[in-house]
C-alpha cells in the first residue's frame, strides 16, 4: 500500500513539474509575442530629426538609421534590442531544431560571401542588441517569401506615369502581424533607401531609393537550379545593394542578373519610364520587359531556357486579365484592387504600390490581408529628408 502510494505521488509529482514546465515555456512564449507586438501598439511621432529613431505614422513602426554600416547596425540593433532578443527566441519555437540547422547551415556557408559592408551592419546590430550573431546571419541569408508585382505606365495608365504594386505573402505562425517596418537608411556614402522589410533585416523584399527606383522581388518555384546556392547572396541583400547605387531600372536590372542569389528569384525593377523583370537563376539570369506598358510576374520564370517546368499560376492569368480589362485605367486605386485579387489567402502580409515619378509608396502591413488596406500615403522625400 505505502509503495502504491509513493509511485501515485511520484506520478503525480513528475506531472506536476510537466505542467509548471509547460507554463513556464508558454509563459516565455507568451512574454516573446507580447514583446514583439509591442512595437506596433505605440501611437506617437518622434520630433528628433536627424537622428537615429524609431517613430510611427499610422500604426505604422518607422526607424531611421543613420551614418557608416556599423553606424546604421548599431543604431538599429539598439532601438530594437528588446524585440530582436524575442524574435531570436521565438524563432527556436516555431521551428524544429532540423529546420533551424538547416537555416544555419546555409548561414554560415553563405556570410563568406557578404560584401563587408553588409557584414559589418548586421555586427553592429548583434553588438548592440546582444543576439547571436549567426542567429542574425540566418535572418539576413535564409528568409523566402512567395510573392506578386504588377507594373503598369504610358497608355495603360490614365496620366502616363508608372505605378508598380507588390504583394508580400508568407505564413510565419501567429507573429504574422508583428514583424513589418520601415526602415529608413540615410548612409553616409550610396543612396538613401526606404524598405518595407521585416524586424532583424538589414535589406528587404520592397524598397525605393531617393531617385525613386522601385523594386520587390518573387522567390521562384520552378528554376532548373538547386533549391539553394551557398556561392551567392540572399535576395534582401542584393535588393538593398542595388537601391543603395543605381538611379535607374535598367542600371539595377542589370547589376540583378549578373549576380549568384542563394535561391532562384524574379525581382522587379521600376523607375518613371519602366518596368523590367529579371529572371534570376542563381547562374543564369533573363530580362523581361512590358508589353504595351504593362508587366508582371509571380513565383515562377516564363523564360522557357531558365525552367525546369512551363507553370500555370493563376496569381500570375489573374494580374494580366486585370491588365486586359482595366487597360487606359489604371489609377493607383486600380492597381491596389489587381494586388488584392492576385494575394495569396491567409498569407499576405505587406503590399506597397510605388509611384516612382513621384517618390511616393502607399502603403498596408503588419495585416492579413494586407491588399485589402487601408493604405498609408508616405512621400519618401519627406522620410529622406528628416
Amino acid at each position: 500500500m505505502k509503495t502504491t502510494r509513493n509511485k501515485t505521488a511520484s506520478v503525480g509529482y513528475l506531472l506536476l513539474l510537466m505542467v509548471a514546465l509547460l507554463l513556464f515555456s508558454q509563459c516565455k512564449i507568451y512574454t516573446a509575442y507580447k514583446d514583439i507586438l509591442s512595437l506596433h501598439h505605440e501611437e506617437l511621432t518622434s520630433d528628433e530629426k536627424g537622428k537615429p529613431r524609431l517613430e510611427y505614422f499610422n500604426s505604422i513602426p518607422i526607424i531611421h538609421v543613420y551614418g557608416s554600416p556599423y553606424e546604421m547596425g548599431f543604431q538599429y540593433g539598439s532601438l530594437l534590442k528588446s524585440q530582436l532578443n524575442s524574435l531570436s527566441e521565438l524563432a527556436r519555437d516555431l521551428f524544429s531544431a532540423k529546420r533551424l540547422n538547416e537555416f544555419m547551415s546555409i548561414a554560415k556557408a553563405a556570410s563568406t560571401n557578404l560584401p563587408p559592408a553588409m557584414f559589418e551592419e548586421i555586427k553592429g546590430m548583434a553588438d548592440a542588441s546582444g543576439v547571436d550573431l549567426n542567429d542574425l546571419l540566418a535572418i539576413n541569408l535564409v528568409p523566402r517569401t512567395n510573392c506578386s508585382t504588377l507594373a503598369v505606365w504610358g497608355d495603360a495608365t490614365t496620366d502616363g506615369h508608372l505605378i508598380m504594386g507588390r504583394n508580400a505573402d508568407y505564413s510565419f505562425k501567429n507573429v504574422n502581424k508583428a514583424l513589418g517596418i520601415l526602415v529608413v537608411k540615410h548612409p553616409e556614402k550610396g543612396l538613401a533607401t526606404v524598405t518595407s522589410s521585416f524586424l532583424g533585416m538589414i535589406g528587404g523584399f520592397s524598397g525605393m531609393n531617393e531617385k525613386g527606383v522601385s523594386y520587390g522581388n518573387m522567390l521562384s518555384h520552378n528554376g532548373k537550379e538547386k533549391k539553394y546556392d551557398t556561392r551567392g547572396l540572399s535576395i534582401q541583400i542584393l535588393l538593398q545593394l542595388g537601391g543603395q547605387q543605381f538611379s535607374n531600372a535598367r542600371e539595377m536590372a542589370r547589376f540583378m542578373s549578373g549576380q549568384i542569389q542563394i535561391t532562384p528569384n524574379n525581382v522587379m525593377c521600376a523607375d518613371n519610364n519602366e518596368a523590367l523583370v529579371i529572371e534570376c537563376a542563381q547562374t543564369q539570369s533573363a530580362i523581361r520587359e512590358g508589353q504595351k506598358g504593362v508587366l508582371s510576374a509571380t513565383n515562377h520564370f516564363v523564360t522557357p531556357s531558365l525552367c525546369s517546368k512551363h507553370t500555370n499560376c493563376e496569381r500570375f492569368a489573374t494580374l494580366m486579365q486585370h491588365a486586359r480589362k482595366n487597360y487606359g485605367n489604371y489609377t493607383v486605386e486600380k492597381v491596389q484592387e489587381a494586388m488584392h485579387l492576385a494575394r495569396m489567402k491567409g498569407k499576405n502580409l505587406q503590399c506597397v504600390i510605388f509611384e516612382p515619378e513621384y517618390k511616393t509608396i502607399h502603403l498596408s502591413i503588419n495585416k492579413v490581408p494586407a491588399s485589402k488596406g487601408p493604405f498609408t500615403t508616405i512621400k519618401i522625400e519627406e522620410l529622406l529628408n528628416n
